[in-house]
């Protein structure tokens, strides 16, 4: 059949027009998985070096315009009880809440060190600068479980969370790390689950499930959050390793529950890469889930540094892969955390994140790096700073490059 000049060129036209569209869509698909955002920073310490993981939180609240309400299991960092006393000043003490554990804040005089950290004195501070601390502890609750976040919400528009409490262990002798979620979305399941617990005096099993949704975005980047002992955070993190298709790899300071060892298990019997690492005092209980995994063989080690924990938690799946995850929070892996404890985790669904905690991981277990995908774009550039002799500066984010003139 002939076709005139005329209709091959609008049939051709319209193939190119369609093999455009089915190109974008693919790269936009491509790019999904590895979302350019500069809306979540992750934050690492290199004991003893805290790659200024404190100041990074001192920033945070610093930030804050119109509130501060946080939740950490232990504080006595000094840097960060300051920016708590500044918000309280600039904001009005009644605009910056802290909900901590009531066996800490209790320490009198004669108990208050805890390995060698004191927190008497810090709460007390917080207090003379007028901000009501709450605890597990109070209006009739009996603290049975632990009150174990750390995390951190400010003007009901970003948080801040991990596994790094406000300490001066954890932040130059214990392994940690931070995240930051500048997202409303976020702010508003986590100053839910604050007020709760603040505002309702309600802790550990007696707390009431929450009405916000548990997934968000973050630009392109989907998260989720959750919180024990409500949500039933076990099971939610057995289903992301039983998605695993080539690797789990895992940090985290204890774990004794039996559904997550028998995940991890499942996965290496079917020949994905699995390997971990414990703290040594997590991993020295009867109940360890180190001692069951190692005892199958399977590549799992344990932190051999007395004067120090490996207190970080998170877990990654699959990071070179569309797959790829990041869990991070409070959360050991333990019944207690499960069914007793105050506990938060996040979900961050993304290659790039992914990467960033596999390469933590890598470093600390002692295998080779895998190179990361781009960063975000406005991450990634350069920003020059300009520095007047003597002039004190605060830290930049570990998230930046910079550039120091010095004039």
């Amino acid at each position: 059949m002939y076709l005139s000049k005329s209709k091959t060129i609008k049939i051709l036209s319209c193939a190119i027009i369609i093999s455009v569209f089915f190109s974008f869509l693919f790269l936009i698909s491509d790019i999904s998985h590895a979302a350019k955002t500069d809306k979540i920073k992750v934050f690492f310490n290199d004991p003893p070096d805290s790659k200024n993981i404190d100041v990074e939180l001192a920033n945070f609240i610093d930030s804050a315009k119109v509130s501060v309400n946080a939740h950490f299991y232990q504080v006595n960092r000094t840097c960060i009880i300051e920016a708590f006393i500044r918000a309280a000043q600039r904001l009005k003490p009644q605009n910056v809440k802290l909900i901590t554990e009531g066996k800490y804040y209790n320490n009198n005089k004669k108990q208050r060190k805890t390995k060698g950290e004191t927190f008497f004195d810090s709460y007390q501070r917080l207090e003379n600068a007028g901000i009501v601390i709450v605890t597990d502890e109070m209006f009739g609750n009996g603290g049975s479980g632990e009150c174990h976040n750390k995390f951190c919400v400010v003007d009901g528009e970003k948080v801040w969370t991990g596994s790094y409490n406000a300490t001066d262990n954890n932040t130059i002798k214990d392994y940690n790390n931070g995240v930051i979620l500048e997202s409303k979305e976020a702010a508003k399941i986590y100053n839910e689950e604050f007020s709760i617990m603040y505002d309702n005096h309600l802790f550990g099993k007696k707390k009431t499930n929450l009405t916000s949704s548990h997934s968000f975005y973050i630009d392109s980047v989907e998260v989720e959050a959750y919180f024990a002992p409500t949500d039933g955070v076990i099971d939610r993190m057995v289903s992301y390793i039983d998605n695993a298709k080539k690797s789990v790899s895992f940090v985290i300071f204890a774990f004794t529950e039996d559904n997550f060892e028998n995940a991890l298990y499942a996965k290496y019997k079917n020949g994905v890469t699995v390997r971990g690492m414990c703290d040594d005092l997590g991993a020295g209980g009867k109940s360890s889930g180190y001692s069951a995994l190692l005892s199958r063989n399977m590549d799992v080690k344990k932190d051999s540094n007395p004067q120090s924990m490996l207190h970080d938690k998170f877990l990654v799946v699959d990071p070179e892969s569309d797959n790829a995850l990041v869990i991070t929070g409070s959360f050991n892996y333990t019944k207690a955390a499960d069914t007793k404890n105050d506990e938060n985790v996040i979900v961050i669904h993304d290659k790039y994140y992914a990467q960033l905690y596999y390469n933590e991981f890598a470093k600390l277990f002692g295998v080779p790096m895998i190179k990361i995908v781009d960063k975000p774009a406005s991450v990634s550039e350069t920003r020059e700073v300009t520095v007047k002799k003597n002039e004190p500066v605060k830290p930049p984010s570990t998230s930046e490059v910079i550039i120091n003139k010095t004039k």
